[in-house]
């Protein structure tokens, strides 16, 4: 049997339309250089980034760096982490339960298991989210978003094998400032924003940002009780207070809580053309709408997340010492019903909690004329527990009815870290990087039976120790004012670990990253057009990669050998005019285990018996999870001034030519595109009213498939929304 499959079908318009825009910017750049137009007044702003923690033009470093302003996201109808891949292409994003994970440029891995930090990190100014379940994160008061893309294996470095996102919220000034917004939507949902941020002394500052959702109707509903499914409300609350005792000192003091409850991720359901297996019951098939479920099982997630954060910026005049020190804490309570049917066959309640510290020292150069350069120290400390892991069923028969995991996954890192840029000319510079990480996992845990609560049938204590250098070279040129060259070399790291639940399997390995880059930053037009292109390549050892084996739908974290990546990307911004904005991007991926000798294969059974049963073979030849062949957007934004105001417009067109889900490339992710548009009216100087809709043309498209025995789980995102709000901003 010839077990991989053809790539999932695409829709050749699409396709044939973003090349034909990638090419068509770059000829139009090519011509702007030999024939320039006029000088005006009308420029691109100018774009400020962190991504070498130091704040740095976005031409002037040599990383592929996207950075997305609160406005532009809000108009484009991203309001969370959760819908980035609309805004940048490269990146990818997959659910399993809570748990959100970030694909880079096809690097990542869709484990996000209690304990799993993923490849690709997140920070929120400059602070860690060591657990996959605080990723998904709702927008209020941010100021713009970063995402880098490859390796970050020097300054950034926690397990940033892939790429990170760094979100940067917004800080409190001398000056106050209120904005207030409210909003309805379809499915019964209602919206509440507030940010207000004041002087309290000459110095001293504060702030303060409210978020609230409620959605009250479900996307679809349960067969089984005709309850309504996929519904859900969060709210949070953050704030942060700064002082600046002195010209040379500032202390910035953060603190957030949220909370959530919602089924979106996991309601599961039986994937499309799937055939389920209910023992006892016989086969059965999925709903006819995508949202619909039909499980007598709760699903429903329950998550409390708190953090405190204090950071320090001292400028001794030689240099500025940055001092960065967090805590947070996560509660989470899932149920799961992972056979997708009616017949209580599997479920499992899933209670866990995630403690993490974290300290960072920071010391980086001033203006140097020849060599500037930082160094510093991380050290992180993370306690993942299961308080327990209950699974019970059916289908558990044989192993007294069920069983319950207690286990916990502490995390000790330590890295030491240093960069040097050497200014060879006024137009090139070199920089070189290195990192030392050393980790230290310990587990315990055991594991009972309902047949015999007060004896362990299995438990262990082990720990495993990482160590692993990760290095940078970089060479930027600036061939001239507006046009800047770069190539660089990244060895990237994601240390090992243990899996929390199947315990007794040994840890998985280390993964590492040789990633190489070239590409070029450039403005045209005097300023009216911005051009950035990048061409890249990876070499991916003991790439690290979920597969479900056995009854159920429990991953197991395991080890691909060897992956390759190819891939190019073209990003564009133009002010064609006063009022029209227009951008996009491509990207075009080949991501391949290149090596994968033992990898679990699920094969469907005949449809009078359903589930399918797992086989291991070579995966050689197949493409790795979440990395489509084809992805882009193309966005407009304009401008109507009014004699009362003014009225903006917004429209975001996002296409993905599909991917798989897992290594065995027999679960897929079609093609599929999406539409956002929103039109604001802003209303004097003070008030505005927007109406908007996301996903217009009512996509039907999945952020989860996951083979097992009993079932092929799926989750799907979210359908045509639209709603209306009304905002007052001082």
């Amino acid at each position: 049997m010839d077990l991989n499959t053809q790539r999932p079908a695409r829709r050749v318009s699409g396709t044939f339309a973003l090349a034909t825009l990638a090419v068509a910017i770059a000829s139009t750049a090519v011509q702007a250089q030999e024939a320039p137009a006029q000088k005006g007044a009308r420029t691109l702003e100018e774009v400020v980034v962190t991504a070498q923690r130091r704040e740095e033009n976005l031409s002037d470093v040599p990383i592929s760096v996207v950075a997305i302003s609160d406005d532009v996201l809000s108009r484009a109808g991203v309001d969370g982490t959760a819908a980035i891949s609309e805004m940048v292409p490269s990146v990818q994003l997959v659910r399993s339960g809570p748990s959100g994970m970030f694909f880079v440029r096809g690097v990542g891995n869709t484990s996000g298991g209690t304990g799993e930090e993923g490849a690709n990190a997140m920070y929120v100014d400059g602070v860690f989210l060591p657990d996959l379940k605080q990723s998904i994160l709702k927008f209020n008061n941010i100021e713009r978003i970063e995402v880098l893309k490859g390796p970050q294996g020097t300054l950034f470095g926690r397990n940033s094998s892939g790429g990170l996102v760094n979100v940067i919220t917004k800080e409190p000034g001398d000056e106050f400032v209120a904005d207030i917004k409210l909003g309805v939507a379809n499915y019964e949902t209602s919206t509440a924003q507030a940010y207000v941020a004041a002087p309290l002394t000459d110095t001293l500052s504060a702030d303060l940002a409210i978020t609230s959702t409620n959605q009250s109707e479900g996307w679809g509903e349960n067969e089984y009780n005709g309850k309504d499914v996929m519904k859900g409300w969060d709210w949070g609350v953050r704030s942060k207070l700064v002082w600046t005792p002195s010209d040379t000192a500032k202390i910035s003091t953060s603190l957030e809580y949220t909370k959530q409850s919602d089924d979106f991720t996991t309601s599961f359901r039986l994937a499309p053309e799937s055939v389920g297996l209910a023992p006892g019951s016989g086969a059965f098939l999925p709903p006819d709408d995508p949202y619909d479920t039909n499980t007598s099982d709760l699903q429903e997630n329950t998550q409390r997340t708190w953090g405190v954060n204090i950071t320090g910026e001292f400028d001794l005049g030689w240099a500025t010492l940055t001092s960065i020190t967090a805590h947070r804490d996560n509660e989470n309570l899932s149920a799961l019903d992972p056979d997708t049917g009616a017949a209580p066959v599997y479920h499992i309640d899933i209670d866990s909690t995630t403690e993490s510290w974290q300290q960072e020292l920071r010391l980086a150069s001033n203006d140097a004329d020849f060599i500037s350069w930082q160094t510093g120290l991380f050290l992180l400390r993370t306690e993942n527990e299961l308080n327990p892991q209950e699974s019970y069923g059916i289908a558990l028969g044989a192993v007294g009815g069920g069983t319950e995991v207690y286990s916990t996954l502490t995390t000790w890192s330590t890295a030491a870290f240093g960069e040097m840029t050497f200014h060879l000319s006024e137009a090139t510079q070199l920089t070189a990087g290195l990192r030392y990480t050393m980790d230290k996992r310990k587990i315990e845990a055991e594991t009972y039976i309902y047949a015999l609560p007060t004896m362990p049938v299995s438990s262990l204590t082990d720990s495993v120790v990482d160590e692993e250098p990760t290095y940078r070279l970089a060479l930027h040129h600036d061939l001239t004012d507006s046009i800047n060259l770069y190539a660089s070399y990244n060895r990237g790291f994601k240390s090992g670990t243990y899996s929390m639940t199947a315990y007794v399997d040994p840890p998985v390995a280390p993964q590492t990253i040789d990633a190489f880059e070239v590409g070029m930053k450039s403005t045209w037009l005097d300023e009216t057009l911005r051009l950035n292109l990048a061409a890249f390549h990876y070499e991916i050892d003991d790439y690290q990669v979920r597969a479900a084996t056995g009854v159920g739908a429990d991953p197991v974290l395991l080890n691909a050998a060897e992956v390759e990546v190819d891939g190019l990307e073209v990003e564009f911004e133009a002010l064609p005019t006063d009022n029209l904005r227009l951008f996009g991007s491509v990207t075009w991926l080949k991501s391949e285990f290149t090596d994968f000798p033992f990898a679990p294969h699920t094969i469907p059974n005949p449809s009078n018996i359903g589930g399918a049963s797992t086989v291991l073979t070579s995966a050689k030849g197949n493409d790795t999870p979440l990395a489509p062949e084809l992805a882009g957007n193309l966005g407009v934004s304009y401008t109507i001034p009014l004699d009362s105001g003014q009225v903006d417009m917004t429209l975001l067109y996002s296409y993905n030519d599909g991917y798989y889900f897992e290594p065995d490339n027999r679960l897929d992710q079609p093609a599929f595109d999406t539409i956002n548009a929103s039109l604001l009216y802003q209303v004097g100087e003070h008030w505005a009213l927007e109406a908007w809709g996301r996903n217009l043309t009512d996509e039907t498209y999945y952020v989860q498939k996951l083979g097992s025995a009993l079932a092929d789980v799926a989750v799907p995102s979210a359908p045509r929304t639209y709603g209306v709000s009304v905002s007052y901003s001082y």
